[in-house]
């Protein structure tokens, strides 16, 4: 079976999830609009925050949300590849880069490897230098933010937990909401492939 056959069997299918997700995309904004104080992408690199951006983008104005990269210092080479790519391929949005005071050498050394237990690294290195990213950016002391994130509930078990909406559970003035939260692998690659991103 040639690629295109398989993009082709399956359009009805990845069309549906597609709009679906756009259409939640767009509902949460216009819920959040006057309760927050900014939108934002989370935006790692990886598959999953390629096909959140792509939905988002095609969601939103540009000017609705900003597109934070996290820069953890512990990224590999094709991961900061595929950032510079997303960078072009949307030239119309707006890209920040969040970043720690302490590279993750330090990090590792004080807190020792992260690991499922010891889960310290997303806090350190994405959460709290994006939440002060967007604190400097909207010029206020806090921030009330709209985050729109790449979970995905079959990546673990407590993830198969999350709702689709979560309003302060990573920080009291973040709000997250997840349109990949039911997509499987087979259907990210699919949009991938289909969208053309980076194929």
């Amino acid at each position: 079976m040639t690629v295109q056959k398989m993009l082709d069997i399956n359009m009805t299918i990845m069309d549906g999830l597609a709009q679906s997700a756009i259409v939640f995309v767009r509902n949460v904004y216009e819920k959040y609009l006057r309760k927050v104080d900014t939108t934002a992408v989370a935006f790692s690199g990886g598959k999953d925050s390629l096909v959140l951006l792509d939905l988002v983008q095609r969601a939103l104005d540009p000017g609705d949300f900003v597109v934070v990269f996290s820069d953890t210092t512990m990224e590999i080479s094709a991961t900061l590849d595929a950032v510079e790519k997303a960078k072009q391929r949307w030239s119309n949005l707006n890209f920040i880069t969040a970043k720690s005071d302490c590279d993750a050498e330090t990090t590792w050394r004080e807190f020792g490897p992260p690991s499922r237990v010891h889960r310290w690294c997303c806090t350190v290195h994405k959460s709290a230098p994006t939440l002060l990213l967007l604190k400097e950016l909207v010029k206020k002391p806090s921030v009330r933010a709209l985050v729109y994130d790449g979970v995905r509930a079959e990546e673990s078990v407590s993830r198969a937990g999350y709702c689709s909406v979560t309003e302060g559970g990573k920080h009291s003035g973040q709000i997250n909401a997840s349109p990949l939260l039911k997509w499987n692998s087979g259907e990210i690659f699919l949009y991938l492939l289909q969208r053309k991103i980076f194929f």
